[in-house]
């Protein structure tokens, strides 16, 4: 057995948020994670987070952009670029934006 069997598993490197819904995404992160400039591409759990905290964070998500996010949905969009992606997909449904 090498290093290299025991070495976790490498994901990509993070990146900083892009654009207008990434970044205002990424305050709700930082100020729930309590850390600074969390990466976009990296999950909600891998920084700290936990299941309740998840739901806690996709209430604030809703108030912020003034649509309803299912609870599955949460769980299979736990990075901020993936929560933006969501959060467009949802507001374009949203009669009236």
């Amino acid at each position: 057995m090498t290093a290299e069997d025991t070495a976790p598993e490498a994901g990509p490197p993070p990146r900083a948020p892009r654009g207008p819904d990434e970044e205002r995404i990424a305050g709700i992160w930082s100020a729930f994670l309590r850390t600074p400039d969390p990466p976009a591409n990296i999950s909600f759990f891998t920084m700290g987070g936990y299941s309740l905290g998840l739901m806690r964070l996709g209430l604030r998500l809703q108030q912020e952009f003034g649509i309803v996010i299912p609870v599955p949905d949460l769980f299979e969009h736990t990075t901020i670029e993936a929560q933006a992606v969501l959060v467009r997909k949802l507001l374009s449904r949203t009669p009236g934006t």
